[in-house]
């Protein structure tokens, strides 16, 4: 289903889920963008993030990697150059930007909503140190996406969407990541998307 049909789906669904209470209407958004990306195949894509520290010693620097996203997961980027003082960042978990995949990897319900977006909220079922995370999910998919880390860590991530092949993907995320003691910003750009055939019925 490309992008024409699948926006018409997902306005049939915002229309008749306007006047719902938020579990009901979130249960009818997650199926909304469900039923668009039915047909969306597995797919790889490159990552190239640049982070600038506010804080000393101010450093701003690079990490590149590989992502890949699979119906039923993994959605994650792997990093395969990064600086020196950079090595233990090894793999960044997408998967809170695919409702798709939010059964098999977290708790989550539908706690609210702020103008288009219905607000959810998530708890790791094998990641302890993640303690919350928030999403603002639209018809079109995940705008923005808030987690809270045992150790203090607060990251706060923007989607900027853009269509490749037809599909609606993130082609950017603005991060703010406020680790104890050390500020960061991040801009990640993601390109080179390649779609994997559908295996044959």
């Amino acid at each position: 289903m490309r992008i024409p049909v699948a926006a018409v789906a997902a306005a049939s669904f915002v229309l008749l889920i306007g006047a719902t209470p938020p579990v009901d209407q979130g249960i009818a958004l997650i199926a909304a963008v469900d039923a668009k990306n039915a047909d969306l195949p597995d797919y790889t894509f490159q990552a190239d993030v640049a982070v600038a520290m506010h804080h000393f010693p101010w450093l701003h620097f690079n990490l590149v990697g590989d992502g890949t996203h699979q119906r039923g997961g993994p959605y994650a980027i792997h990093f395969t150059r990064m600086p020196w003082f950079a090595k233990q960042i090894h793999d960044v978990d997408l998967s809170p930007l695919d409702p798709g995949l939010w059964p098999k990897t977290y708790t989550y319900e539908a706690v609210g909503t702020d103008g288009d977006d219905t607000i959810f909220e998530l708890h790791a079922l094998h990641d302890p140190s993640l303690q919350q995370a928030r999403v603002a999910l639209s018809a079109q998919g995940a705008d923005w996406v808030d987690e809270t880390y045992a150790d203090g860590t607060h990251i706060r991530m923007t989607v900027v969407p853009a269509v490749s092949d037809g599909y609606l993907l993130p082609s950017q995320l603005d991060v703010a990541i406020d680790c104890p003691h050390m500020p960061l910003t991040a801009k990640a750009s993601f390109s080179g998307y390649e779609f994997k055939p559908a295996a044959a019925p």
